[in-house]
């Protein structure tokens, strides 16, 4: 399957006079795309499970009120709660759904590796084998934008944005410029993931409050 990648690769350069640069911004782009339809259905189901828990928040909170003196009383009623409305604390599918992607997202590591290791100087970049800081800073602002605009059930915390940002940062700050690309490409299809996330909580919401006229 590497061997298959790196042709392919190969040939995506061959289009660009050679360049190494756009055949890993096209491979990168191509995987994640193809890849949409899945990450779209697994966060379409955890925003709607987070709904959930946020409408059943005031009887969770009820629940432990009452039974404040027995804990594993109240933990029993608030576990019986959500399995009456289809709310799972812990979505087994999702996980799965994010393990399936793990052995693709090896492979296009390691192609890519081996990739920028002899590519030759790419847009503003000397060379895709060592890290580049401006690409790290528009990989970080691509992950601040879509976590700020996530449409989760609570108003985006700036905390949380931040911690993403510095999550990010341990991670791409001394990659290649090649993988650099890779992450780039990544988050350009996650922020339009985000915005498309977004707009359908809008216009549910929309719905829901009876705003039907075009």
């Amino acid at each position: 399957m590497n061997d298959t990648l790196a042709a392919l690769m190969s040939s995506l350069a061959s289009l660009f006079g050679g360049s190494m640069g756009w055949a890993i911004l096209l491979l990168a782009l191509a995987v994640r795309l193809a890849l949409l339809p899945l990450t779209l259905h697994l966060s379409r189901r955890m925003l709607a499970n987070q709904r959930k828990m946020k409408a059943l928040q005031p009887e969770v909170e009820a629940i432990r009120t009452r039974l404040k003196d027995h804990p594993q009383q109240a933990f029993g009623a608030v576990a019986a709660l959500y399995k009456e409305h289809g709310v799972k604390v812990f979505d087994r599918s999702s996980l799965l759904g994010a393990l399936v992607q793990l052995p693709v997202f090896g492979l296009l590591y390691r192609t890519i590796s081996q990739a920028s290791a002899a590519s030759r100087p790419f847009l503003w970049m000397k060379s895709l084998a060592v890290p580049d800081a401006a690409l790290t800073a528009l990989v970080l602002v691509l992950t601040a934008v879509a976590a700020y605009c996530f449409p989760s059930g609570a108003d985006p915390s700036l905390l949380m944005v931040a911690v993403q940002v510095v999550v990010m940062a341990f991670v791409v700050w001394k990659l290649s410029a090649g993988l650099g690309l890779y992450w780039a490409a990544s988050g350009g299809v996650n922020l339009v993931q985000t915005l498309v996330l977004r707009r359908e909580r809008r216009r549910a919401a929309r719905l829901a409050g009876g705003g039907t006229a075009m």
